[in-house]
């Protein structure tokens, strides 16, 4: 059954049925929009419909569909019933879509692009959160060869400072809170550091899958710790599909079961990079870990996706 709004905006609508047939309307009112042609990618559209006198249109379709943008490694959820208010460039007030953020669904209320930005397309979240992409990753049955696909990464990587330099240049917190710390040199030895310490914490072993570690420091007295190392990087975890950065630099204040006020640690987002503020396990909830973000979104999740790859 199609809901209120679409019945309300039915009179006057052009309607198509079948698959074939709506998916070919839907493009073709997308490329009119100039918008890219594969933001719908569904399946058995049962039905298509927009309404051009007040730009109302929606999809109805036979089952709810995840997809996955390839080019960004971003999953969408598309419910049974799509709607939106459009105009040129844009989609507004869309329902029934949906983007995975930090293991949660956030509702898409607006797509558009902008002639000043030529190429890019934006997605805004009900929460706030939005950003501009390549409109190539949403396009339909484009091959896009590696060195182009390096570009539609919205982050521009900076060259990481040599080692040198990340020495010196160790940040004021940390030559605050070194005083009396136990500090540790070369990679190895401080891996295993790192890795006594979280197990001494209760938290997964894997939290800090970083390569040529050059310092690891604690301050028992304080609860700070830190880890230096030679390049920024950026790990997925396979078990969740969730992909870090950790710069340079990485500090937290621990305690039993949490590390807290982190820096260094980012989480990706709507193509958005969120840092990652607050890391802790409950004994209430047996086996679960909990991410905070600095945009006070959150979600527990299997800690067993961050132990140690064996």
């Amino acid at each position: 059954m199609a809901s209120q709004i679409i019945e309300t905006h039915r009179a006057g609508a052009e309607v198509i049925n079948g698959d074939a047939a709506g998916k070919k309307r839907s493009i073709e009112l997308l490329q009119e929009l100039g918008l890219p042609k594969g933001l719908f990618p569904l399946d058995d559209i049962e039905e298509f419909g927009y309404n051009r006198a007040n730009g109302f249109m929606w999809i109805l379709h036979s089952k709810k569909k995840e997809h996955t943008f390839k080019k960004i490694k971003q999953t969408v959820s598309y419910a049974t019933e799509v709607t939106a208010f459009v105009e040129k460039g844009k989609l507004k007030k869309i329902a029934g879509v949906k983007t995975k953020e930090l293991m949660l669904w956030l509702s898409v209320v607006e797509v558009y692009v902008e002639e000043s930005s030529a190429g890019k397309i934006t997605f805004k979240t009900g929460t706030g959160l939005s950003d501009s992409f390549d409109a190539l990753a949403f396009e339909q049955g484009i091959v896009v060869e590696k060195n182009q696909q390096q570009n539609i990464s919205i982050m521009k990587r900076k060259r990481a400072p040599s080692l040198d330099y990340m020495n010196a240049m160790a940040s004021q917190i940390i030559e605050t809170n070194c005083v009396g710390a136990e500090v540790i040199n070369g990679d190895a030895a401080s891996k295993k550091k790192s890795i006594e310490l979280l197990q001494e914490l209760n938290l997964p072993k894997g939290l800090f899958p970083l390569d040529d570690i050059e310092e690891f420091g604690y301050n028992r007295a304080n609860g700070f710790m830190w880890i230096l190392h030679r390049k920024k990087k950026e790990h997925t975890f396979k078990k969740i599909k969730q992909t870090v950065s950790y710069a340079t630099e990485v500090t937290a204040f621990v305690e039993k079961g949490k590390l807290k006020k982190i820096t260094g640690v980012k989480t990706k987002e709507l193509m958005l990079w969120l840092s990652v503020v607050e890391v802790y396990v409950e004994e209430s909830s047996a086996g679960k870990i909990t991410f905070k973000t600095g945009t006070g979104l959150s979600d527990s999740f299997d800690a067993s996706a961050f132990e140690l790859d064996m």
